[in-house]
């Protein structure tokens, strides 16, 4: 701790005030024992009963990273035991999410005696019933709210764990379960890390310790299935958020075009060729989305009118895999609420997303007529029945009217351009990985000292250069922005990223904010 940069004590004690701690956020962590709860030992003696039983077992998983990252977790454990171990994760349009009655039903059709669910399975009370009227056993693995019974045979959840596992995703809990039988390696180990960045799960306990040792393994074997998905040739929690996680959930978003399964097979795959064909598949949905998404938001900008203070907009061309990407754009462009639905056949489907402060839950709440309804403070999704979208809409903009909330001020680290080299960013390395629970800080320059601005992409972007050379990037102003003095900064409020072009690195900040006088 002592050979740590003035920056890298700067960011901590912004975290972490309490000096007494920084030797955890500093040091790496092993991981933790393997979990002795009743519910692991359960888990433990049933699934030994079914290799035992020589019982065909299928793993329900979930059409997100996590999802993904679990169902191959589990298969991939399973038949390492012996087992007959199918899989199958439903289509996010037609089926939904969850276990479903007709899942449980063909499960059942085709030998099936044991379920075990993945990242989902707490809520699935019809196709739960339906296990049992059956006769089929089931085991819910599942880190989602559990408020009630779960009516199943044996439910691993980390409420039922000791306390270190918490802050465990789906795919680290599945993690955990091939701990317990003994069949982990670090291949199940580098998904279950990458799963833990995906899901944005707390950075403490054995979350920590899992993408901690999870980055280093990935790194130091280079694993195929992940750099095949990687631009970077070193990657860390920020990388694999925004260059891998995204690819792997495109899929599951567009499962009009593309079969999430897939993805599973791209993850057990051994062989270069598969990983390679399946990658650039992954990688070119990737594109297609990014392209919808793209058009829905210029799409969806043209009916945002500056003068509401919560934005619900609709379009017969938006598809319902996108829309909550959509709303989370445009909430973090305007620090407005904002509702985005696209028309489907049985009716509409939506997503809100909202500032910090504004909770939705709490906004949507007094409507009694959702089809579908669920989410959490900055984050909601629902369903409405096709004549009933004015309904809503009066709905939204009379409870706006009587809302009140106060969008929180970001508090940002107050810091010199100056303090910003290649040594001091890399420096901060020693206290990832960062995120919810140790959020690395927004960066703020006052003054800065502008010696030029470049604008391009027909003033889409901007690139300002100080006068100690940092060049900081700001991209998608708006056209006010475009139009003020250069004159009225205040300050810049952004991170600082490594970029690497031709070989040469060098510091870039990135703005997301500027503060005018």
């Amino acid at each position: 701790m002592e050979q740590m940069t003035e920056l890298t004590k700067k960011v901590l004690e912004f975290l972490e005030p309490d000096s007494s701690k920084w030797a955890y956020w500093t040091s790496k962590q092993l991981l933790n024992p393997v979990s002795e709860s009743k519910c692991m030992e359960s888990f433990k003696e049933r699934i030994l009963k079914a290799v035992s039983n020589r019982e065909k077992v299928i793993v329900a998983g979930d059409y997100d990273c996590d999802g993904i990252s679990a169902t191959t977790i589990m298969v991939s454990g399973l038949r390492k035991l012996g087992l007959e171990c199918g899989f199958y994760i439903p289509d996010r349009i037609k089926e939904g999410y969850g276990l479903s009655e007709a899942t449980v039903m063909l499960a059942h059709k085709k030998g099936y005696s044991l379920i075990l669910t993945v990242d989902n399975g707490i809520k699935s009370k019809p196709a739960l019933a339906l296990s049992k009227e059956l006769g089929m056993d089931v085991i819910v693995t599942d880190h989602h709210t559990m408020d009630e019974e779960v009516n199943c045979d044996i439910v691993v959840h980390p409420d039922l764990m000791e306390p270190c596992f918490e802050t465990l995703c789906g795919a680290g809990i599945a993690y955990e379960c091939m701990r317990k039988l003994g069949v982990e390696d670090d291949y199940l180990l580098q998904l279950a890390g990458l799963a833990s960045i995906s899901d944005m799960m707390v950075v403490k306990g054995q979350t920590r310790a899992l993408i901690q040792n999870a980055l280093r393994s990935i790194n130091e074997t280079h694993e195929k299935h992940i750099f095949s998905l990687a631009t970077d040739r070193d990657l860390n929690e920020t990388s694999i958020g925004f260059q891998v996680v995204p690819k792997l959930n495109a899929i599951g978003r567009l499962s009009n075009l593309a079969n999430v399964n897939n993805v599973v097979r791209y993850f057990l795959a051994h062989d270069d060729e598969t990983i390679y064909t399946l990658g650039s598949q992954i990688t070119q949905m990737n594109t297609i989305r990014k392209q919808m998404s793209d058009q829905m938001q210029k799409t969806a900008l043209l009916k945002c009118k500056s003068n509401e203070d919560i934005y619900i907009i609709e379009d017969t061309s938006f598809h319902e895999g996108i829309i909550g990407l959509v709303a989370g754009a445009l909430c973090s462009r305007f620090n407005k609420p904002c509702i985005v639905l696209a028309k489907n056949e049985q009716g509409y489907k939506a997503s809100m997303r909202s500032p910090e402060g504004f909770n939705c839950m709490e906004f949507l709440g007094p409507y009694k007529h959702f089809v579908v309804f669920g989410g959490h403070e900055n984050a909601a999704g629902f369903s409405l029945n096709l004549n009933e979208f004015d309904l809503f809409e009066d709905f939204v903009h009379a409870r706006i009217k009587e809302y009140t909330y106060s969008v929180k001020k970001k508090e940002t680290l107050i810091i010199t351009d100056d303090e910003l080299s290649l040594e001091t960013i890399q420096s901060l390395d020693v206290l990832r990985p960062f995120g919810p629970g140790f959020v690395f800080p927004s960066f703020e320059i006052i003054h800065p000292q502008i010696k030029s601005l470049y604008d391009f992409q027909n003033h889409k972007h901007r690139k300002y250069t100080l006068e100690s050379g940092l060049q900081c990037m700001r991209f998608n102003q708006s056209e006010v922005e475009y139009k003020k003095s250069v004159n009225a900064i205040h300050s810049f409020i952004g991170t600082a990223q490594i970029n690497q072009y031709q070989g040469r690195k060098q510091v870039n900040f990135v703005i997301d904010e500027i503060v005018y006088e």
